[in-house]
């Protein structure tokens, strides 16, 4: 017996001259019933409502929005939260920022931090906070170091980079390392060659 699983999907959008978006839609689902959702976007703000029904009863609604800026040099900075309504959610503060970009090298620097919301919206639990930097060689090397922290907990740092010892159109061979290292925890690294063929 085959079992055949079909899907329609219906999408709406409205662009108006201000760059004000309304999009949406909905399809059936495999195990019965309808899913949908639907938004506005305006600039760098968004937000969406979604569910569903099984046909018998409406699932989890599902709320989110927030706001994504564009900075210099491939740099973001944003906001975002999802939440059902009486039960709880999430939400992220989030960014990254070049340091610096030349011809030869390039630095980024990211964060990110994260909240459990109780059913009246309210920050519950430990906040969730990361910090890491990227760089970049135009000859193909790489490093990052990154710190993380878990409310009052410990702070767990990683860092690694790689090396290309071969470099060719066709593929190449890296040298690489990375570790990680936090209070209370011994440390771990590894080193390692990896190689990659372009077919």
């Amino acid at each position: 017996m085959v079992k055949h699983v079909f899907s329609l999907f219906l999408v709406v959008a409205l662009v108006s001259q201000s760059m004000a978006q309304f999009f949406g839609g909905g399809g059936f689902l495999p195990s019965g019933g309808i899913g949908g959702m639907g938004g506005y976007k305006y600039g760098p703000a968004w937000g969406s409502v979604s569910s569903s029904y099984d046909g018998r009863r409406l699932g989890p609604v599902d709320v989110g929005g927030g706001a994504h800026f564009k900075l210099p040099n491939d740099g973001f900075a944003g906001a975002r939260a999802s939440v059902q309504p009486g039960v709880g959610g999430t939400s992220s503060l989030y960014g990254k920022v070049n340091i610096f970009d030349t011809p030869t090298h390039r630095l980024d620097v990211q964060g990110h931090h994260d909240r459990f919301l109780n059913r009246d919206l309210k920050p519950v639990g430990p906040a969730i906070n990361e910090i890491g930097a990227n760089y970049k060689h135009v000859g193909g090397a790489t490093a990052h170091i990154g710190a993380s922290k878990v409310g009052s907990g410990p702070i767990q740092g990683s860092l690694g980079a790689s090396v290309p010892l071969l470099s060719t159109p066709q593929g190449g061979i890296n040298l690489g390392v990375q570790g990680v290292a936090g209070q209370g925890m011994k440390p771990q690294g590894q080193i390692g060659v990896v190689g990659e063929i372009k077919f």
